[in-house]
């Protein structure tokens, strides 16, 4: 298996367009941000009463986190393109030939998929403390550094295992392209990035609840802003605690009930196997479909 993920790595580095474009795609979100979202998302904190000379900071932490996790999440994608590629191109057949199970050849798109979409978020992680430190002079704990590093490392598995899945259930070449392309422009949107998660309706956040992508934004929020919000909140009752928090996505609340820290993190495990468990149950209805 380990041949097949170099062999996967080998194809994707081999294009140097695939190397350029995610980059590329993590300097466009990112330009999207400052030039049309930072604005409207610092005069948004300040209208609704928080006012505090760390509203820039608290807003690009805010921001910054939800975009790494869009990043991560499509920068899965190019090792999903060359799974469809292979599947539909009858290379998957050929590698069944080999000692080589039909499961193994499957994860190894995956493990492929996540070592990319670790690489690339985490280039652009360290490179958005750099800013922190020359733009804020805000420099990260140790403690904050390895809990943003492991929610990173949940939502890209996560990311890779809904890709596969998705690929999975596709039946054409030109349906996953279409889907790729959709999912790339409606992922911000899910995750809260583009607009606030607050300033959707109630019934969509509660669906936006259920997408994990969503829940280690949140978490990623949390761990990023905390030392942040603790100041710009120090002169504010709680009841205004609890409404930044939930109005800017730092905590998800279902039906009114907002979830911790623990719980979150027991929901993002839970949903990790379950979707090992799908991943699996369909990796063997397509393995009898290709004997």
């Amino acid at each position: 298996m380990i041949t097949l993920i170099y062999r996967h790595l080998k194809l994707f580095l081999k294009n140097p367009a695939n190397i350029v474009l995610s980059f590329l795609s993590s300097l466009v979100i990112l330009s999207l941000y400052f030039l049309f979202v930072r604005d409207f998302t610092i005069k948004a904190v300040g209208d609704y009463g928080f006012v505090s000379d760390y509203n820039n900071l608290f807003v690009d932490r805010l921001m910054t986190s939800g975009l790494l996790i869009v990043i991560g999440a499509t920068s899965v994608l190019s090792i999903i393109f060359i799974f469809v590629k292979d599947h539909y191109s009858g290379v998957v057949k050929d590698f069944l030939v080999t000692p080589v199970s039909y499961i193994k050849i499957v994860y190894s798109y995956f493990f492929a998929a996540f070592i990319v979409s670790m690489v690339i978020p985490l280039f652009v992680y360290f490179g958005i403390e750099a800013f922190f430190v020359f733009a804020y002079q805000d420099v990260s704990s140790f403690s904050t550094v390895i809990f943003s590093v492991f929610i990173i490392f949940c939502s890209n598995i996560i990311s890779s295992l809904l890709m596969l899945i998705v690929a999975l259930m596709i039946r054409s070449f030109t349906s996953f392209s279409t889907f790729e392309t959709l999912y790339g422009v409606v992922i911000g949107f899910f995750t809260g990035v583009y607009i606030p998660i607050g300033y959707y309706p109630t019934i969509i956040r509660n669906i936006f609840f259920y997408f994990p992508l969503c829940q280690t934004t949140s978490l990623l929020r949390n761990i990023q802003t905390d030392a942040i919000t603790s100041i710009i909140l120090k002169d504010y009752p709680k009841g205004q605690h609890n409404l930044l928090y939930e109005t800017f996505g730092v905590h998800l609340s279902f039906h009114h009930q907002t979830f911790t820290i623990n719980e979150q993190l027991w929901m993002i495990f839970i949903v990790i196997i379950l979707l090992n468990l799908v991943f699996l149950f369909l990796l063997q209805i397509k393995r009898r479909h290709l004997a």
